[in-house]
């Protein structure tokens, strides 16, 4: 019997683009913190601005809804998945055989790569637009926006890609119920918000 804990259980592609992902998606996880904490120095210092010295902070509105909000929600979107943080309904899930179980996942991870399909294909062909005509908001000053809008296909690109490998690994589950018990062993990189695997 193979050895789950091995990486040459699901194959050493499977392992390699994980990592890669994993890595990518470690490096958008920073980038969205450091967006986060931006987003609340700036509006800290805003509010402060303009309740104390009656001098608010221009652009911050302009800042925060087109950049740091984008970044937050749709750069960690591929990690959040990874540690299986998306909602997962299990009301009769478990008490299914094996194979229903294989197969609904299946089917929903197919489902979720159309619609990251979607997404990540006509936010591209947005963004390029964007870019074309040189797209930008006026507020206290002209922001430019159009970089903003390549958050969101990024974000759901690589979302896609970590799908892709999950249906991959449940078609090779289907057929191979020796495997069967890597669903009890931890999938994803370290919770960091418990520390633990999830």
């Amino acid at each position: 019997m193979t050895d789950i804990r091995k990486p040459e259980a699901l194959g050493r592609l499977d392992g390699v683009l994980l990592r890669l992902i994993d890595g990518i998606s470690a490096a958008l996880m920073i980038v969205a913190g450091i967006a986060l904490m931006l987003m609340m120095v700036h509006v800290t210092v805003d509010v402060v601005g303009k309740f104390v010295f009656h001098r608010p902070v221009p652009m911050t509105l302009e800042m925060v809804s087109n950049y740091y909000m984008v970044a937050v929600v749709f750069l960690p979107f591929a990690a959040v998945e990874r540690m299986n943080g998306n909602i997962h309904v299990e009301l009769i899930y478990g008490l299914l055989p094996r194979i229903a179980r294989r197969l609904l996942d299946l089917v929903s991870y197919v489902l979720f790569a159309a619609l990251l399909y979607l997404l990540t294909t006509s936010s591209w062909a947005v963004a390029l637009k964007k870019y074309a005509v040189g797209e930008f908001i006026m507020g206290s000053y002209a922001v430019p926006i159009w970089p903003s809008r390549f958050l969101l296909p990024v974000g759901t690109a690589l979302a896609l890609a970590l799908v892709v490998v999950r249906i991959g690994r449940t078609l090779l589950l289907l057929g191979r119920p020796d495997l069967d018990r890597i669903d009890d062993m931890p999938s994803g990189p370290a919770d960091p918000v418990g520390g633990t695997n999830v």
